[in-house]
């Protein structure tokens, strides 16, 4: 059995910009926004995501993967999101239940 390797805070590969396909469908055509991830700490992040600055946003490297999660707002509405990072790409699911809304995203370093 193969022993997999557990993430560490200081190869998460997070901070930067990316570039995030918010597409609806499989099928349509890509729907880009950008996520900042400003600041990586030992359990946190700091960043913009859709133009909204990160709050809440915590980190999780004792996996095989760095995991994600956090919040952003505009004038309406909050957004929860969650995710992981792997192989260079981030893979996340957003959520707003006021607007009864869920999109599946997918990033690569811009």
């Amino acid at each position: 059995m193969a022993t997999q390797q557990i993430a560490t805070l200081s190869d998460t590969g997070l901070e930067g910009t990316w570039k995030i396909d918010l597409r609806p469908t499989p099928d349509a055509e890509p729907y880009i926004t950008k996520m900042t991830i400003s600041e990586v700490s030992d359990k946190t992040i700091k960043g913009k995501f859709y133009g909204s600055s990160i709050t809440s946003g915590l980190l999780k490297t004792s996996w095989t993967k760095t995991y994600l999660a956090f919040t952003t707002s505009d004038s309406n509405h909050t957004y929860y999101h969650s995710g992981y990072y792997l192989d260079g790409k981030v893979y996340g699911m957003s959520y707003c239940p006021t607007r009864q809304l869920t999109a599946r995203w997918t990033g690569v370093k811009d």
